[in-house]
């Protein structure tokens, strides 16, 4: 699951790797976070998701409120191997947009181009 994900979030157009935090793998688009993942066990999964998505993923077992950064309305995956494939993916998507659409209008035009 860890090189699928790691793989899956490079896949987007723009996005860059950094790895900070302890052991964590950042995402980014246009220098804005939008998924994260540590490397070494405990796996751990985090991403950005909207506020409505928040408070029904935390109310999962297994996903909590990021620390640091719920207030964005970020969730944690203690387990990421306990959420279907397919799903994960469709946050991980979800969580790229999120961030493409609040980039300023120049570079945010310039990432929706590359995906053509």
């Amino acid at each position: 699951m860890l090189d699928l994900t790691f793989n899956y979030c490079l896949s987007f157009p723009g996005v860059t790797a950094e790895e900070k935090w302890n052991e964590e793998m950042c995402f980014s688009v246009g220098e804005k976070l939008f998924c994260s993942m540590r490397v070494d066990p405990p796996y751990k999964l985090s991403f950005k998701c909207t506020p409505d998505q928040f408070h029904s993923l935390i109310a999962r077992p297994d996903i909590v409120p990021m620390p640091y950064l719920a207030r964005y309305h970020w969730v944690q995956v203690k387990h990421p191997s306990n959420l279907d494939w397919s799903e994960l993916q469709a946050f991980i998507q979800q969580a790229y947009d999120l961030v493409v659409k609040m980039l300023p209008p120049e570079e945010r035009d310039a990432v929706l181009k590359a995906r053509v």
